[in-house]
């Protein structure tokens, strides 16, 4: 299996990789991460895996102008995934992956879903966020915050957060098995859990800059206008990435937890 996972795995990262979607670097992990996650996963995962990437992909690409527009003051990383963007989205379920073949315990399966539903439910929140007519607010203050702020949140981008988890936990009727409605519902309720804690992270812990040249927050490291930035808020080092990867853990395990203790296998 880990074969077959290897060479479905080869397959999209090169093909992603030449239509602009993931980096050098995005593609090598995008090969690791999917051999571990199809080669392990049961094909169920893998086809999470696929979901998450095809649909996150093309939501990224939807009226990308627009959004760009919205939040290039902001925003760090452009929708090329990068090395470390696959490995927030995608390492967990890998991890999860791992566990499962280890154990042949379904809560592993579970999280590894799970996490990748998380995944999906933050990427679509943002994409389609972004295209909100009215501004977002902080998730803990409510105040009124840029577009692509990270710890905002806005009703189209919590309806796009509850899609992108729901989208992932379908997908586990096309696997029948003992469980599947209650699996489907843990994995729907991991997603949005995970999806709720990467806002609540971005909005607490999260570095925040501020460019010493115009003034403006960002999360930039070098700020559209040219200028430095320097870190003013959260704590300097957790950066989107560290708070995607998180989340998604969060998300994964709170299911396999779940799972456990209402089923005990």
């Amino acid at each position: 299996m880990l074969l077959i996972g290897f060479l479905i795995s080869l397959f999209v990262a090169y093909g992603a990789e030449r239509r602009g979607s993931l980096t050098q670097t995005g593609a090598l992990w995008a090969v690791i991460v999917g051999t571990l996650v199809f080669g392990l996963g049961d094909g169920i995962a893998g086809l999470a895996l696929i979901a998450f990437f095809l649909s996150s992909t093309a939501l990224g690409k939807y009226r990308r102008g627009e959004k760009a527009e919205a939040s290039e003051k902001i925003i760090e990383k452009g929708d090329r995934r990068d090395g470390l963007q696959v490995l927030s989205n995608g390492g967990p379920a890998a991890l999860f992956c791992v566990l499962y073949s280890l154990t042949g315990k379904t809560m592993y399966l579970v999280g590894a879903l799970a996490s990748l539903a998380a995944a999906n439910a933050d990427t679509w929140a943002t994409e389609i966020g972004l295209l909100s007519k009215s501004p977002p607010r902080h998730i803990l203050t409510l105040a009124e915050v840029p577009a692509g702020t990270s710890g905002a949140i806005s009703l189209t981008g919590t309806l796009g957060m509850v899609a992108g988890a729901l989208f992932v936990a379908l997908l586990t009727w096309l696997e029948p098995s003992q469980g599947t409605l209650l699996r489907t519902l843990l994995i729907t309720l991991g997603g949005i859990f995970g999806g709720w804690m990467d806002s609540v992270l971005g909005a607490t812990v999260q570095e925040k800059r501020h460019c010493i040249k115009c003034g403006e927050a960002t999360e930039q490291t070098r700020h559209v206008c040219g200028g430095a930035t320097l870190v003013t808020e959260g704590i300097a080092g957790i950066d989107n990435d560290t708070v995607n990867a998180l989340a998604t853990t969060l998300g994964g395990t709170a299911a396999a937890v779940a799972w456990h203790f209402l089923v005990g296998r």
